[in-house]
This record gives C-alpha cells, sequence and structure tokens, in this order.
C-alpha cells in the first residue's frame, strides 16, 4: 500500500469553515430570503448531482511554480511553494431537482456568514462547503481538496427547456435543469498531488458533503472515476 501524503486543504486560510449543520442550515435560510426579486421560482426542493458525462474526460496533470505571494497558497489550495504538480478536472453540478437552489446575495465585501466566506486575498466571497474533492488508493484518502467556488450560477443548461432564472454572481444559485460549471483551469479547481507516487488512483468528489443546503435526495451526490497519475 502506498504511503499516505499528509496534506489537507482547508476551505479558506482562516481554518476550517465547517459549521455545525443546523447553525449553517439556520444561515442557509436567512441568505436564502434576502430582498431581492428575482421572479417566483417552480415549486419543489433541488437535488445537486454531478454530470458524469461531462466531467469523465476532462482530467489533466500539470506542473505549476507558486510564490509566497499567491492567493493559493494564503487558502490552501496547494501544499507550498515552489513547483506542484495538479490534478486538474472539470466540476459540473446540475439541479436536477423540482425547485431551485438558492444561495442569495453576499453579505457586503469583508463579511462572511457560514454560506458565503470572504476572501481578503481575492477580494470577493467563495461558497463554504459545496463540494470536496479526494484522491483515494483503495479506501484510503491519499490527499484531499475543495472545490474553491466564488460564483454558484447558471452556467450552462442541461435540460432543454428549462429556463434560467438569472443566478449570478451577485444572487447566487442554480436553477432547475442548469448548472453550475468549473473548468480545470480555475484557481484551486484541482488536487495537489505533489510527491504521490506514480499510478492508478480513484477521484472521488462530494456535492454538498455536509448537507448544508437543502435537497430531495443526498444519494446523488458521489462521482468517482480511476485516474491515472
Amino acid at each position: 500500500m502506498r504511503a499516505l501524503v499528509a496534506v489537507t486543504l482547508a476551505l479558506v486560510a482562516c481554518g476550517d469553515n465547517r459549521a455545525a449543520p443546523d447553525a449553517a442550515r439556520d444561515a442557509f435560510s436567512l441568505v436564502h430570503d434576502a430582498p431581492v426579486d428575482i421572479g417566483d421560482g417552480p415549486p419543489g426542493i433541488a437535488d445537486i448531482t454531478f454530470a458524469a458525462s461531462e466531467m469523465m474526460n476532462t482530467i489533466v496533470v500539470t506542473n505549476d511554480i507558486f510564490t509566497a505571494d499567491d492567493c493559493e497558497i494564503a487558502e490552501a489550495c496547494v501544499g507550498g511553494t515552489g513547483e506542484r504538480r495538479l490534478l486538474r478536472f472539470d466540476t459540473v453540478t446540475p439541479n436536477i431537482g423540482t425547485g431551485d437552489l438558492v444561495l442569495g446575495m453576499p453579505p457586503p465585501p469583508g463579511q462572511s456568514n457560514s454560506i458565503f466566506i470572504w476572501s481578503p486575498c481575492h477580494m470577493h466571497h467563495h461558497v463554504a462547503n459545496y463540494a470536496t474533492f479526494e484522491l483515494l488508493d483503495g479506501t484510503n484518502v491519499v490527499v484531499a481538496g475543495h472545490k474553491q467556488g466564488f460564483c454558484l450560477e447558471d452556467t450552462e443548461q442541461e435540460h432543454p427547456g428549462d429556463a434560467s432564472r438569472g443566478y449570478n454572481c451577485n444572487y447566487q444559485g442554480i436553477s432547475v435543469g442548469w448548472a453550475d460549471v468549473y473548468s480545470k483551469y480555475l484557481p484551486c479547481q484541482w488536487i495537489d498531488v505533489t510527491g504521490v507516487p506514480s499510478g492508478t488512483y480513484t477521484l472521488h468528489l462530494i456535492v454538498n458533503p455536509i448537507q448544508v443546503f437543502p435537497e430531495s435526495d443526498y444519494t446523488n451526490n458521489e462521482f468517482s472515476m480511476e485516474v491515472s497519475i
């Protein structure tokens, strides 16, 4: 069995932002009820999953150089400065439910809550606890990471005929039949595999890992595929 690499990427530089589920749900409710008029959404509840067919062939491994001034260092997206080996991949998370996922309006610049975490390095908010990434060797976690989301929005239509409700960086969410898409070339959309021996592993992703956001079905929140590094 390969030795485990002791690297865990925190959600933001200030430490673990995983609030207790009840507190996080309360915070979600406050944000959800933000007084912003985007029209009445469809009745029902969201169901967020992964679009496997759009993610399977997006894996690339790159070598990138980071300095002490880079935000990726401040926000623990890599394990150190210098040249790092990164396993990059797209993340596509459609809403296949009967209602919109509504996060609402982020707080003012410089302020955070249990949903939106202010990044003093990037100077914008990140969405906390949206997705986690793991590289597995069998059942052992070799390296862990996270989706450093800064704008959860309607990026692409997944189901013909479903209209976008216009979610964007100012009022965030995912409409029914639409997906949020994060390209593999966006900051922190990777797992730092520096020092991990070459071989075959399993990439394991979980959306809404601590069930902060209400969904109709939590059983379809995981995605795995074999990767070689």
